[in-house]
């Protein structure tokens, strides 16, 4: 992404992929993904013998997809590796167990309810500051909290929506007041709530990230990289590492090379089955995740637009067929699918998506234009081999039944921002929505809910707003999977865009890197990671 479009775009740009608006790139496809969801089992893989004791020192090089330009959690969304950077300067009040699916207490000493989940007290440590040296209390949580809403931080709209009040009850202890249960309402606290800002950052006209985290900001060259130093008054003790330092590469592929020639400590190898099923069998270490349709057509659902009509949406989610896209986009090693939440995820449901029908995609296709629709559709695609792969796949399907289809390539994933997700200029997007298996309340409702600054595609439908919130309330995981069903069905009903895969992402390191830990989101946490230099 070039300087000058974040200058001007870069706030916008990150926020939405952060919201959960991805950048992506015959058996059934229910099949073929089964049959490589095992290769794909989110978890941690080449699983390391138990280290010796940690080597103090040295500087761990990570490589990433896109370094951000801003350290502020209200303008950059605390997501994949640049929710890592904010990370390593704010930490986080609470973390996700990737092995449990729990979240545990981490800046914060406790997060407790006991009226199931109407009312949260956090507790939070005693020995915490800032890096600048003042106190990390309670007052300085709520400001902070405050300060990102105001800023319009990723997840504020769902915050402002559901927490009816915060206040101090002590130095150290705040409540949270919310107008109805929500038991995963710690998710809201690993990501960017949960990044708490010294009041003394934003003094002035110039951020200064200042945080409490296991680094500080060091040094930053804009599409070079990203430096950070150990924060020598990090509350949890003496970070191993003297630096971390993160650095942009050409795409996934580049990646698994740089850290092939020992030029990378970690590679974040994003959405490329092929690079990720190679790092496994060259037995990298590290993380494995799936984003649920992080693969979707998007379609532009506003007046105007050929999407506005509901039957032009249905027929577009009728004419593909995932197996056949990932058949010349994965060379069939992805994950194709048409549900929300494919069969690697712990919200998969049984009601499935909507199936390859070309003939349903035909005669919908035939009614909108005998109702004056041109049969015309403008598509974008990211100007990459992968993604062209995949764009050509599916405007073949959508032409072969009736639709005009004419691609729109864009040089790079700058471009698509602002074409797709600032401007709103597509009829059609391959892209994706994202839905983080840590956070399916905030997910849905970045995606599709009618009043979220993040639905891209401009959907609106009351009765799925209700069924979001309806998911939010879900008493547990029983519960919500009922409503999961409901949510699925109706998309099923009305399109709001048409998912066609699950996406994979593998965060290798070298085997002598160790104690890295994933966390909610794509986030790396590195307070207690170390490099064995012996």
């Amino acid at each position: 992404m070039t300087k000058s479009y974040f200058a001007k775009y870069g706030r916008t740009a990150i926020a939405l992929l952060g919201a959960g608006v991805i950048l992506t790139g015959c058996a059934s496809s229910n099949d073929t993904a089964s049959s490589n969801a095992g290769t794909f089992q989110t978890g941690m893989v080449n699983v390391q013998p138990t280290p010796g004791d940690a080597v103090k020192g040295g500087t761990l090089t990570y490589g990433v997809q896109f370094l951000p330009t801003s350290l502020d959690p209200a303008k950059t969304a605390a997501r994949d590796d640049a929710g890592g950077a904010l990370a390593a300067v704010y930490d986080v009040l609470m973390s996700y167990n990737t092995a449990t699916g729990e979240f545990d207490p981490k800046l914060a000493n406790s997060l407790d309810t006991n009226d199931e989940g109407a009312t949260w007290t956090l507790k939070l440590r005693n020995d915490v500051a800032f890096s600048d040296g003042t106190p990390l209390d309670a007052n300085a949580v709520i400001a902070s909290i405050n300060r990102y809403n105001d800023g319009k931080g990723n997840g504020s709209e769902l915050w402002l929506a559901s927490v009816e009040s915060i206040e101090s009850t002590g130095p150290t202890t705040v409540v949270f007041r919310l107008n109805s249960p929500w038991q995963r309402f710690p998710s809201m606290l690993a990501l960017g709530h949960g990044m708490i800002v010294s009041p003394s950052a934003a003094e002035g006209d110039t951020f200064k990230a200042i945080g409490a985290g296991p680094f500080t900001d060091e040094k930053f060259s804009p599409n070079e990289e990203r430096v950070f130093k150990a924060n020598p008054t990090y509350y949890g003790g003496q970070v191993n590492l003297d630096q971390l330092r993160m650095v942009p590469l050409n795409g996934p592929q580049a990646n698994l090379e740089s850290l092939d020639a020992g030029q990378l400590n970690i590679a974040y190898i994003r959405g490329n089955s092929s690079a990720i099923n190679t790092a496994k069998d060259k037995g990298y270490p590290g993380y494995i995740s799936v984003l649920n349709t992080g693969g979707a057509e998007i379609i532009n659902n506003r007046e105007g637009h050929p999407g506005s009509d509901i039957r032009v949406r249905q027929a577009i989610a009728y004419a593909l067929n995932p197996d056949l896209i990932d058949q010349r986009a994965e060379n069939s090693e992805g994950l194709p699918g048409s549900e929300l939440f494919g069969s690697t995820s712990r919200w998969h449901i049984d009601t499935p998506g909507i199936a390859y029908d070309p003939a349903k995609a035909t005669e919908l296709v035939t009614q909108a234009k005998a109702d004056g629709f041109s049969g015309t559709l403008n598509y974008v695609v990211l100007n990459e081999p992968k993604d062209q792969a995949g764009g050509l796949a599916v405007q073949s399907l959508l032409q072969a039944v009736g639709f005009e289809v004419n691609i729109i390539p864009v040089n790079n994933a700058a471009d698509l921002s602002l074409k797709v997700y600032v401007k709103h200029d597509f009829d059609l997007s391959h892209s994706g929505m994202g839905l983080y298996e840590a956070i399916p309340d905030l997910g849905l409702y970045s995606t599709v809910n009618s009043q979220s600054r993040s639905n891209t595609a401009g959907y609106a439908n009351t009765d799925m707003d209700n069924l979001l919130l309806e998911l939010q309330h879900a008493k547990d995981d029983k519960a919500s999977e009922v409503v999961l069903t409901k949510i699925q069905t109706l998309w099923n009903e009305t399109v709001p865009s048409a998912p066609i895969s699950g996406l994979p992402s593998f965060w290798a390191w070298q085997k002598n890197v160790y104690e890295i830990v994933p966390s909610a989101a794509g986030i790396m946490l590195f307070d207690q990671a170390w490099i064995d230099t012996k």
